[in-house]
């Protein structure tokens, strides 16, 4: 496997066993580990340095330093010029985490460079949750996150060394 340029992100899809490398010019390379070739390559369109990802089998999340999280078909061609499908604009800082929860309706993304800077985006609908976190909720700077694996709860760890527990009342079985 052969990479031009500074890799300055990259994220392991353990399920399809692919390496997905984002380069310092947000250049996202897509190589299957089992033939050890490139089988992807694309640009984040936005022009801004993106600072996060995370996916599902269908879509990939790049958040960036400008608080852009830009949502992409990640079924989408090969090698192919991309538009993500959507671009949230709801983060103020750099997107420091991201998490898809697991059966990839729920994307959360948050920024530890401001107090209390978590959003959810229903991803179907392609929305951001007005009604949580509100104002009031005690988050504090968020540094990790995290779904149970069937969604029934999300852990959010803060700067005090907390681990927050939130029930989530739609996943309730």
């Amino acid at each position: 496997m052969s990479f031009n340029g500074i890799i300055c992100w990259k994220f392991l899809f353990c399920i399809h066993c692919f390496l997905t490398l984002i380069s310092e010019f947000s250049t996202f390379s897509r190589w299957d580990l089992r033939t050890k070739k490139c089988v992807d390559r694309f640009k984040n369109e936005d022009g801004t340095i993106s600072s996060y990802v995370s996916a599902t089998s269908k879509f990939l999340a790049v958040g960036a330093e400008s608080g852009v999280v830009n949502i992409y078909n990640d079924r989408s061609r090969p090698f192919q010029k991309r538009s993500p499908v959507k671009s949230i604009m709801n983060m103020h800082t750099s997107v420091d985490y991201m998490k898809f929860n697991p059966d990839g309706d729920i994307l959360a993304m948050s920024s530890r460079r401001e107090k209390d800077s978590l959003k959810l985006v229903h991803v179907p609908t392609q929305t951001v949750f007005s009604n949580w976190p509100t104002s009031k909720t005690p988050l504090g700077y968020v540094w990790s996150l995290d779904f149970s694996p069937g969604s029934k709860f999300m852990a959010i760890g803060n700067d005090k060394g907390k681990c927050l527990l939130y029930k989530l009342p739609h996943y309730e079985s």
